[in-house]
């Protein structure tokens, strides 16, 4: 009997759930597949271009492992409303993590890494938030967008103590795992032990050594980059007649096409505005955790 996943790593995105998916990976009683972000739940999430239309099949394809833990991590699920409900529907056993991190430079983050995608188009990132009243009435989307979504870049936040909320309601406090990204920063090792104990699996086991993944990087090229988001439908669905999973053309032409760059500081004004208009959902969150 084919299991099903039991862990879920929601989001948001930026706040560490690379590092999180590749490390949980080396331990011997987790599973992930090569394929982080499925997106399979989520259905109030607007795909535009869909290399993630999979049947639930092939959702469950990508899970073919006897292993205890068996997890998969679509960062976008914290900010759908509906896919906790839809989780739980699932699999109500399930436990589930939720990564964050300050709320301005993770806005600001997602900007970078949607530029870097080719999903936004526009560079400027007080002007990419000008945009998003327009873009919440399907203005404006880049023909190359994957997920509409993504360009609702404070709608987003905003949303998320509610959905966290849907996640506590539904599947209980205890099964919820919560992660600020300054703490894996500072201790790594600490971090990773805790959440080996909250999965119920050998705390004892060791990483030598943690490596910051998923730094923010540019392409070399563009018009590579544009072009694999062209064709990102075509090239997303060729799968292992196996495993069903991508066989990752992809990320092959993605890493020998970018560089590491570091991202310029925020203007101090536009700072100044996103934390006084993003406080009281900071404010709301932390009394969220802080009452777990």
């Amino acid at each position: 009997m084919k299991k099903k996943p039991n862990l879920f790593i929601v989001g948001a995105p930026k706040c560490g759930t690379t590092f999180l998916y590749q490390y949980l990976k080396k331990h011997p009683d987790v599973y992930f597949p090569n394929f982080k972000e499925p997106h399979f739940f989520g259905s109030d999430l607007k795909r535009k271009n869909d290399a993630y239309d999979l049947t639930l099949k092939d959702y469950e394809n990508l899970f073919n492992t006897n292993k205890k833990i068996i997890g998969e991590a679509s960062t976008f699920y914290l900010f759908s409303k509906k896919a906790a409900k839809e989780i739980y529907n699932y699999n109500p056993n399930a436990k589930i993590i939720i990564m964050l991190r300050d709320l301005v430079d993770l806005v600001y983050s997602l900007h970078s890494q949607f530029v870097f995608s080719g999903d936004e188009i526009v560079e400027d990132f007080s002007k990419a938030l000008e945009l998003e009243e327009s873009r919440l009435n399907g203005n404006n989307i880049p023909n190359q967008t994957t997920v509409v979504n993504k360009l609702y870049y404070i709608t987003n936040i905003l949303s998320v103590p509610n959905n966290i909320k849907s996640y506590i309601s539904l599947f209980g406090i205890e099964n919820i795992k919560f992660i600020q990204l300054k703490d894996i920063k500072e201790n790594p090792s600490t971090i990773y032990k805790e959440i080996l104990d909250f999965l119920n699996i050998d705390s004892s086991f060791k990483i030598d050594e943690f490596k910051i993944v998923n730094k923010n990087k540019i392409y070399k090229n563009k018009f590579v980059r544009d072009f694999l988001k062209k064709n990102s439908i075509f090239l997303g669905k060729l799968r292992s007649k196996i495993t069903k999973e991508p066989l990752g053309i992809i990320k092959l032409i993605e890493n020998l096409n970018l560089k590491e760059q570091k991202r310029l500081d925020m203007p101090k004004n536009l700072h100044k505005k996103l934390t006084d208009q993003l406080h009281q959902t900071s404010t709301e969150i932390n009394n969220i955790i802080n009452k777990s």
